[in-house]
């Protein structure tokens, strides 16, 4: 998950008014990860949600591997912390049954863990990724106004006390960009800059008098790449479809349609690409919690069904 992100995006502009909502999909709905609506997570007191995650191929019984992914969260709704298990090796073992003169084989799985932490401080915020082997990179976001201005990715090392407690030792800085932001009420344009100060993509955000947004268009400046999204509503105000197109010399076109309950709450959406069918989301909500129980995300190509349960601590 970035979280540059979720911050523009939470703080500047409104695809969905799903205030009765646990996520919600803003600007990036077509780079599919968790959104939280900060403002559900503080209403509900939630401390940390774990997503209990289950493959199932066709025609073959569904497999629990153990995988998990669990957000943690400050008392104002801000997420606090992230952490997956994936699968790191998969290890055969055959045993002979010489009493049925037979070979029983199977599967043993080792894990790796990925952790995300998050620290807000003032016009700063830091998000640190944390791999197996504690190698760690952090990015810093700084902002100026409302906007994120600048975004530093480091490495960071970190050194023992007596005390057993780390204190950070070294910064290598990798990559730096810088973010003009121009407000023009119902237009806004950012001009993305490298390290060398030179820029090398344009951005132009464009809503209606509902402050939501109805098209962004990036250009990137060496590659002539372009990228366009067009966002459509319903007569509730809630987003019925989005189409992007991305265009580096072979255009593909990607395309998302959106199905709601009579609570104005996401119950499915398909997702398309060049007209061909790939993926399908189905939400179901707890009738006494209202906020979401599961989702089912059916991948066509891979014939393949994730079942994901969400379990809540207060």
């Amino acid at each position: 998950m970035n979280l540059l992100k979720i911050l523009i995006i939470s703080i500047s502009f409104n695809l969905f008014d799903l205030s009765a909502q646990l996520l919600f999909h803003p600007e990036f709905i077509f780079e599919k990860f968790p959104v939280f609506d900060e403002s559900f997570i503080q209403k509900n007191q939630i401390k940390k949600i774990t997503f209990d995650i289950i493959d199932k191929k066709d025609w073959q019984e569904a497999e629990d591997k153990n995988l998990v992914e669990v957000y943690e969260f400050y008392p104002d709704g801000k997420l606090k912390r992230q952490y997956s298990t994936s699968v790191k090796k998969i290890i055969q073992i055959e045993t002979i049954n010489k009493k049925h003169k037979s070979i029983v084989s199977k599967e043993v799985y080792e894990y790796d863990t990925t952790s995300v932490n998050y620290v807000y401080q003032n016009n700063l915020m830091i998000e640190r990724h944390i791999f197996p082997n504690k190698y760690i990179e952090a990015t810093y976001f700084k902002y100026c106004g409302k906007f994120i201005c600048k975004e530093e990715k480091y490495i960071e090392t970190y050194r023992s006390l007596n005390t057993g407690n780390n204190v950070l030792d070294k910064m290598l800085l990798k990559a730096q960009d810088s973010i003009a932001t121009f407000d023009y009420g119902n237009q806004i344009k950012q001009i993305f800059y490298n390290n060398e100060k030179l820029p090398y993509k344009e951005k132009f955000i464009y809503k209606n008098n509902q402050n939501q947004i109805i098209e962004i268009t990036e250009q990137f400046v060496a590659t002539q790449g372009r990228i366009k999204k067009s966002f459509h509503y319903n007569s509730n105000n809630l987003l019925d479809n989005a189409t992007m197109i991305i265009d580096y010399g072979n255009s593909e076109t990607y395309y998302i349609e959106y199905e709601y309950d009579n609570l104005n709450r996401v119950l499915s959406e398909t997702h398309f690409k060049n007209e061909i069918k790939l993926k399908e989301y189905q939400y179901i909500y707890d009738p006494q919690f209202q906020g979401l129980k599961s989702i089912l995300i059916r991948t066509f190509d891979e014939k393949n069904i994730r079942i994901i349960k969400l379990e809540y601590d207060f």
